[in-house]
C-alpha cells in the first residue's frame, strides 16, 4: 500500500466514523498477552494467541466493562458504552487494540481509565501495557 492510498484509506474511515455522538472519548492502547500454557499430564504446551482469541478476548472486555458502568441496564436495557476497536499486530508485533471508548457519564471521568484498566486484567489474555488518553 502506498503512502497515497494509506492517507486515503484513513481519511475515508475518519470521515465514517462519526466521533460527535460520543460523550468524553478516550484513546485507548490494550495490549494481549503473546500465549498461554496447558498442562495434560507430563506435557506443558505453549500456544500462541490468534486473532480469534483476541476478538473473543475483546468481546469478554467489553461485557465486563459495560457491566461495570452499566450494571444491570446493561442487560436489562441494553445500554452500552461505545467502543471503535482496531486490532493490530500478529507474527513479531504482539497484538493489540487500538480503540476510542466513550465514558458516558461525566462522573465517571476521573475514574473510568482505572475501571476500563481493571476490566482488561481481569480477561483471561489481557496484558499490562495499557495506553489511556483522555480526549481522541
Amino acid at each position: 500500500m502506498t503512502k497515497a492510498s494509506r492517507d486515503q484509506y484513513r481519511e475515508a474511515v475518519r470521515s465514517f466514523v462519526n466521533l460527535k455522538k460520543f460523550k468524553l472519548p478516550h484513546s485507548v492502547t490494550l495490549t494481549l498477552k503473546q500465549s498461554f500454557v496447558t498442562h495434560r499430564k507430563h506435557l506443558t504446551i505453549h500456544h500462541r494467541i490468534d486473532r480469534d482469541t483476541a476478538v473473543r478476548n475483546f468481546r469478554h472486555f467489553t461485557n465486563l466493562l459495560n457491566r461495570r458502568v452499566y450494571g444491570h441496564s446493561f442487560k436489562r436495557h441494553g445500554k452500552r458504552v461505545q467502543v471503535i476497536p482496531v486490532l493490530e499486530g500478529g507474527g513479531l508485533t504482539r497484538l493489540h487494540y487500538h480503540c476510542v471508548i466513550d465514558c458516558p457519564r461525566p462522573e465517571l471521568v476521573d475514574d473510568f481509565p482505572s475501571i476500563v484498566r481493571e476490566c482488561w486484567m481481569s480477561t483471561d489474555f489481557g496484558y499490562d501495557q495499557i495506553d489511556i488518553q483522555p480526549g481522541s
